[in-house]
């Protein structure tokens, strides 16, 4: 898993209202970017990991607009790798007998 799908995963974790694109764009810090943010969902989607929503337009001028959730597949990726990384992390630093 790509560390921009990590961080899709962990946003779409931290808001179950689900979230825009745009959104995640902006609450990334920069790690996610309007130009491969759209290409990465559709895969992620194809995954099974985030499902998407469509909002239809609230005024004659507004375009409808994608949500997106992350789903039970998703939730249970994004924590077998962080399971499995912790781990890791925790063998390189073994505790004190």
């Amino acid at each position: 898993m790509s560390p921009k799908q990590l961080t899709a995963l962990r946003l779409l974790a931290q808001h179950p209202d689900g979230l825009y694109g745009s959104e995640m764009v902006a609450l990334s810090g920069d790690r996610l970017t309007r130009g491969t943010v759209y290409t990465m969902l559709e895969r992620m989607i194809s995954e099974g990991f985030v499902r998407e929503v469509e909002e239809p337009a609230s005024a004659s001028l507004q375009l409808a607009r994608t949500r997106h959730f992350i789903t039970a597949e998703g939730k249970r990726a994004y924590a077998e790798f962080l399971s499995e990384h912790r781990e890791m992390a925790l063998s390189f630093h073994p505790k004190s007998a």
